[in-house]
């Protein structure tokens, strides 16, 4: 009875640890597509503001003001960097919530639980898949 029990209080820890785990990643991922959403915002502003500056410059016929025009695309590259980099904030979180409920993931992209010894997908070895993760998050 009491390996019941024991079963029983496992399972409801690995319930509690998973939603804890879950909420953490919703809530910041959240807030971080929240962010791409201003900037990506942002950067419809900016294209419309470039495409009337050219068709204003176009319609005077007096040539175009290649300084104001990279400025604008300027300002566009810096956006574009800043969504990339919350793209990838994203990913990060995704890959960090996974590694705590002791999921990897594979080359192919499929995600592994644990006690899988291969891939369903691509028939990669467990082992093999861990090593490269262990190997690529001791190079960051």
């Amino acid at each position: 009875m009491a390996d019941f029990f024991d079963k029983v209080k496992q399972t409801i820890d690995k319930g509690l640890a998973t939603a804890s785990v879950k909420s953490k990643e919703i809530l910041d991922t959240t807030k971080l597509k929240r962010e791409v959403g201003t900037f990506q915002k942002q950067r419809s502003a900016l294209l419309e503001k470039l495409g009337n500056i050219v068709y204003a410059m176009f319609l005077r016929g007096s040539g175009f003001d290649e300084e104001r025009i990279k400025e604008t695309c300027g300002s566009i590259g810096r956006i574009d960097s800043q969504i990339k980099e919350k793209k990838e904030e994203l990913e990060q979180i995704h890959l960090k919530a996974l590694e705590a409920l002791g999921i990897v993931v594979c080359d192919c992209g499929t995600e592994i639980s644990k006690g899988v010894k291969f891939c369903s997908k691509c028939g990669k070895k467990v082992e093999e898949i861990a090593e490269s993760v262990k190997g690529s998050s001791d190079n960051e």
